[in-house]
């Protein structure tokens, strides 16, 4: 059965995309069987994986999914070896009101994504920088929560906004619902701020898990701008041995 994760933060622009992208590739590497569902409005994540093929789904995406409408056989896309996705579409945001009329609104996506569970070893989903339905179907679905930030003051004072979200999604909806870690993203060592909001961070969430440190990388940028992972742009660089590495933790982590 499969761990789901979900790669949130409230905060826009920390790099929820890309972490989702890679560690999915760095996963698949590992021989792991690995699900992507795109639960962002933006849909950069399917866009970066699929193109302009984007625009065939627009009856077979999450969204549907989550109305019903369409069958998750019917939304399964082939990416390459042991990763699929499940796309977001440019119409998704149209969906939101009719699942938060719907019946049991929260589980629409953990009920989705039911009967492919046995097929996969993990699920990561890609959330909006928002708190609303589609976020709340992600952490209701989920094992484990993976935050990415960047070490900026205000990056580190909005975890406590996440960890409010996880503790109410813990009373409501998923008891079982766990912190897998903190991925410190867009890391660069050339100012002294990063290292003190890093030591900020661990003083003041002593009990969260920091996991590896993702550089701040023109690799990366670049890769994502082709639509590539870091592993097919430059599997070499400080940034694609970085996601191996926190592949490695993650499933150390949810493995034991």
């Amino acid at each position: 059965m499969a761990v789901v994760i979900s790669v949130a933060n409230q905060k826009g622009g920390v790099g929820k995309t890309t972490l989702t992208m890679n560690l999915g590739y760095a996963l698949a590497d590992m021989g792991k069987r690995v699900l992507l569902v795109d639960v962002d409005p933006q849909f950069n994540l399917t866009f970066g994986l699929i193109g302009m093929r984007v625009l065939d789904y627009a009856e077979r995406h999450v969204g549907t999914l989550m109305t019903r409408e369409s069958e998750i056989d019917e939304s399964l896309i082939s990416v390459r070896e042991n990763l699929d996705l499940i796309p977001s579409h440019l119409n998704l945001s149209a969906k939101e009101i009719e699942i938060i009329n719907a019946y049991n609104r929260e589980r629409r996506l953990e009920k989705a994504l039911l009967p492919v569970l046995p097929d996969y070893d993990y699920v990561l989903i890609d959330n909006p920088p928002s708190m609303g339905i589609f976020l709340v179907n992600s952490l209701t679905a989920s094992d484990y929560v993976l935050i990415p930030l960047e070490l900026s003051y205000f990056g580190v004072i909005g975890m406590q906004l996440m960890f409010n979200l996880m503790r109410m999604i813990r009373e409501e909806t998923n008891e079982n619902l766990k912190l897998l870690g903190l991925v410190p993203n867009k890391f660069t060592k050339q100012t002294k701020v990063p290292k003190l909001r890093l030591r900020e961070l661990k003083e003041t969430y002593p009990d969260a898990p920091i996991l590896t440190t993702i550089p701040k990388a023109i690799a990366l940028e670049k890769a994502q701008s082709e639509g590539k992972s870091i592993f097919e742009f430059d599997g070499k660089s400080r940034a694609a041995k970085a996601f191996l590495k926190l592949a490695k933790e993650v499933v150390g982590i949810a493995e034991g």
